[in-house]
């Protein structure tokens, strides 16, 4: 079976393993674990922020984001479809007590969005406008450093913060040829990923200058989520994000391969940026060409009615990806 719902499905290398048991651990909670400490100061320094928080999961480390950066009541905009809205089972009102205000165009609102928005903070009536959150990438496409760069600006020339969800930030570097701290540009925290893309086993990392880093290491712990030798798991994300960044490019140009495989099948469209290819299916047959996948030998996810993702990961080879094409039009010429 080639496995490709998700790059969180990887298993540990034998050289990562050989890392996590080989770790020097520490008391975390007391700040004593001297792998983590060098897991947070690598990633922040590659983020070009000046500190980080490393967090059991992506979930968490968005959670923190927001909880740090508003006030019970407070507004945050976001995209309909970004993961703080529909994949963290509404924690966003549960923890930060938050009122998402949601677009739906784009990767990142338009001006005349903006410009709307703002007009009516002050209004008794209405709650107020306090964070502006963006992903890149957004479902697998890389969203440009200008666009980005020009909603940050907005929101900072109007006092509110900005939280970059850049679980995989990591592709959209890689895809950019910039630094990751190029994309990190402009924003007041962001949250990275260690096991999506890079194939770390566990955890994400928030990131942003030293006072906002404090507060999120408290609600952490009010969380009840701090750790003690937890090097032995920092360690599999130190050895990713030390060797893992720059084979991503291979992902990319398999997952690329692979979208135009299936997009020469009749019935089928199929369109890849980075490691993610995005297949569109007749109307409301995305869960039966699903399973018709799986049928074959190619575990997918559908995403939609009409749309299944495939995501390239580091388990996967030139033979994976030849292979799975041809299952995936054996599986299509079934329906």
């Amino acid at each position: 079976m080639i496995d490709l719902r998700s790059d969180t499905v990887t298993r540990p290398t034998s050289a990562m393993r050989r890392a996590m048991a080989e770790a020097e651990v520490g008391d975390d909670v007391f700040g004593e674990d001297p792998t983590v400490r060098a897991l947070e100061e690598e990633t922040a320094a590659l983020l070009g922020k000046e500190a980080a928080l490393y967090v059991t999961s992506g979930h968490m480390a968005n959670q923190l984001g927001l909880y740090v950066s508003v006030r019970s009541g407070d507004e945050v905009w976001a995209h309909e479809h970004h993961h703080l809205i529909g994949d963290e089972q509404g924690a966003t009102a549960v923890l930060a007590r938050a009122l998402p205000r949601l677009y739906s165009d784009g990767t990142v609102p338009s001006d005349e969005l903006l410009e709307s928005w703002i007009a009516g903070r002050g209004d008794v009536h209405r709650a107020e406008p306090a964070l502006v959150w963006l992903e890149n990438t957004f479902t697998g496409r890389v969203v440009p450093l200008a666009e980005q760069r020009r909603v940050t600006g907005f929101a900072h020339r109007h006092g509110l913060r900005t939280h970059l969800d850049g679980a995989r930030l990591w592709n959209a570097a890689a895809a950019l040829e910039v630094s990751p701290a190029e994309v990190a540009e402009g924003f007041d925290s962001v949250s990275v990923c260690f096991s999506k893309g890079l194939g770390a086993p566990v955890g994400s990392a928030l990131a942003g200058d030293a006072a906002t880093i404090a507060r999120a290491r408290r609600a952490r712990k009010l969380l009840g989520a701090g750790m003690r030798q937890a090097g032995i798991i920092a360690a599999g994300a130190l050895y990713a994000l030390r060797h893992h960044r720059e084979r991503m490019v291979q992902d990319h140009a398999r997952a690329a391969l692979l979208a135009e495989r299936i997009a020469q099948l009749p019935g089928l469209g199929a369109r890849a940026q980075t490691n993610m290819v995005l297949v569109e299916t007749p109307r409301g047959r995305a869960a039966a060409y699903r399973e018709a996948f799986a049928r074959h030998g190619v575990r997918a996810l559908d995403i939609g009615a009409e749309t299944i993702r495939l995501v390239v990961h580091l388990e996967i080879t030139d033979r994976d990806v030849d292979e799975a094409a041809t299952a995936i039009a054996k599986a299509a010429a079934e329906l």
